[in-house]
């Protein structure tokens, strides 16, 4: 079942509170747990929940989401989770994605401040996609392109760095007193299932408000009239 968060810490200051339904196929990863404490967690949850899954695969697993979390966390990430399930592509195998929600400082300015935003990120000859498109929150900036992971040695699996074609797409959206940009993304290295994976962050970005629970602005307004 899909739930509601919100996220008023993630705002601050502004006190403006970051609200989005949560897919039911995501499996959010708490933030502050311990490094190795979730390292365990996480295989062991590999380890029942898919028992199709080889040790190395679920070390493998393990190891690329400790490398993107830590990334994440770095660039302001407040909310990560994990999708795996069934190919849609090959039912046979397993496929999984990364979402996450960063929230970041900014200065925008105009009545649409993403516009900006995507001609700065353009570049001719740059494999990346950039549309500006509009959500129930807004006007957002949508950003695809396929990247090279390097991914280290890894004890009991492979002996040498390996390179891995990862794709990945962002929604940004502004927030409403423009000090800041919410970022949505995906990132999965199943290429076969991208537009399952595009599917659900196109729903998490439709169920983004930036509205407090008591309503929108304008019902606000009217209460008030009353």
């Amino acid at each position: 079942m899909s739930r509601l968060a919100v996220l008023d810490d993630a705002a601050r200051p502004s006190g403006i509170p970051l609200r989005f339904t949560v897919p039911e196929q995501l499996r959010e990863i708490p933030l502050e747990e311990e490094p190795g404490q979730r390292i365990r967690r996480t295989y062991e949850s590999l380890a029942t929940g898919l028992r199709g899954l080889s040790d190395e695969q679920r070390l493998r697993m393990v190891l690329v989401q400790e490398l993107v979390l830590g990334k994440l966390l770095r660039e302001g990430a407040v909310y990560v989770a994990n999708c795996v399930a069934r190919s849609e592509v090959e039912p046979t195998r397993l496929t999984a994605g990364q979402f996450s929600i960063l929230v970041k400082e900014a200065k925008l300015h105009g009545d649409r401040p993403l516009l900006a935003v995507a001609r700065g990120l353009a570049s001719p000859g740059e494999p990346r996609e950039i549309v500006l498109n509009e959500y129930p929150a807004g006007e957002a900036l949508v950003i695809g392109e396929e990247v090279l992971v390097e991914l280290p040695p890894m004890a009991g699996g492979y002996p040498v760095v390996r390179r891995q074609r990862v794709r990945q797409a962002q929604i940004v959206f502004a927030f409403p007193d423009r000090r800041r940009v919410a970022i949505l993304a995906v990132s999965t290295q199943d290429l076969p299932d991208w537009d399952g994976y595009l599917r659900i962050l196109n729903d998490l970005a439709h169920s983004v408000s930036f509205d407090p629970p008591g309503g929108s602005p304008l019902s606000r307004r009217l209460d008030g009239l009353g």
